[in-house]
């Protein structure tokens, strides 16, 4: 009987689901560029609403801040970085599990592009709410006057280059980082290459899916070989205790071997007891004294 393993039966491969068209891939991902660079809106009043302003006091010479070193000119970029953080891990999360059928580079691309432009929508934003009113103050207010100064972001710019191309950099791109990293960090972990349940090769999966139309039972797994069991080399009954000892079962079938005709006279079997023998007489030198009575 043959001890090699069953091959098993290789299946025709499983049909995959239709990967979304890259058109449609790319308009999904522009909307959601447009959506997240919208979300700049509520970014920068709500900004203007939690940054410190700056009181300012009117004086012959213009405004002039009260304390020395104000430190709310440090508290607008705080809160804009912290706030653009949350942004960018919110947006990020949004669009792994509300599009997961659009997962991948072309994704990422539009989460980065929308968060740079969230970015430069709430820092003109914010800036401007209360600005015109500033304005006005600081050029017609008496001596005397306070005035609180609107938030501004200074470590942060945006521009055109060349009059037509945009670009930021500085503050503004914490939101566009972060929404980077958390995409990106989800898509390490995911358990297909595919990013997506749906598209996920059959070869990832264990054991692989049958084929469409596949009769009967499924192989077993390929790297799971079935083996024959071999047959025992003791007769039933018989119990095997170690690895060369024999056990009282077996012992009791077969009985130690004596010797036969077929065997030499001084043969015995090395497993039995010695055969008990007589005390040897020594013989007595003649200078011996006889036994005491």
């Amino acid at each position: 009987m043959s001890i090699a393993p069953i091959s098993p039966v290789e299946p025709a491969e499983a049909t995959r689901p239709a990967r979304v068209p890259i058109l449609r891939e790319v308009l999904v991902a522009l909307l959601t560029a447009v959506v997240v660079a919208g979300l700049g809106a509520p970014f920068g009043l709500l900004w203007s609403k939690l940054a410190p302003h700056v009181e300012l006091v009117q004086t012959q010479y213009g405004p002039y801040p009260i304390q020395p070193e104000p430190e709310g000119y440090w508290g607008d970029e705080g809160w804009f970085v912290l706030m653009a953080i949350g942004m960018g891990i919110v947006v990020a999360l949004a669009a792994w599990f509300l599009l997961r059928r659009y997962r991948g580079p072309v994704m990422l691309v539009a989460l980065v592009l929308g968060s740079a432009g969230a970015s430069v929508l709430g820092a003109w934003l914010g800036n401007k709410i209360g600005y015109a009113h500033y304005i006005d103050l600081a050029e017609h207010a008496p001596e005397g006057t306070h005035i609180f100064r609107p938030v501004k972001l200074r470590t942060g710019t945006s521009s055109l280059a060349f009059g037509f191309i945009p670009w930021v950099r500085g503050t503004m791109l914490i939101q566009g980082l972060a929404a980077a990293a958390v995409y990106t960090g989800m898509a390490g972990f995911h358990v297909s290459p595919t990013l997506r349940y749906d598209n996920i090769p059959p070869e990832y999966l264990s054991p692989p899916p049958p084929p469409v139309g596949y009769p009967g039972p499924y192989p077993p797994h390929p790297e799971q070989p079935q083996f024959p069991a071999s047959p025992s080399p003791f007769p039933p009954g018989a119990v095997q205790e170690g690895p060369f000892a024999p056990g009282l079962g077996q012992a009791a079938q077969f009985p130690p071997a004596t010797a036969t005709q077929d065997q030499p006279a001084g043969w015995h079997d090395p497993g039995a007891p010695p055969p008990a023998t007589e005390s040897p007489v020594w013989p007595q030198s003649p200078n011996a004294e006889p036994p005491r009575s």
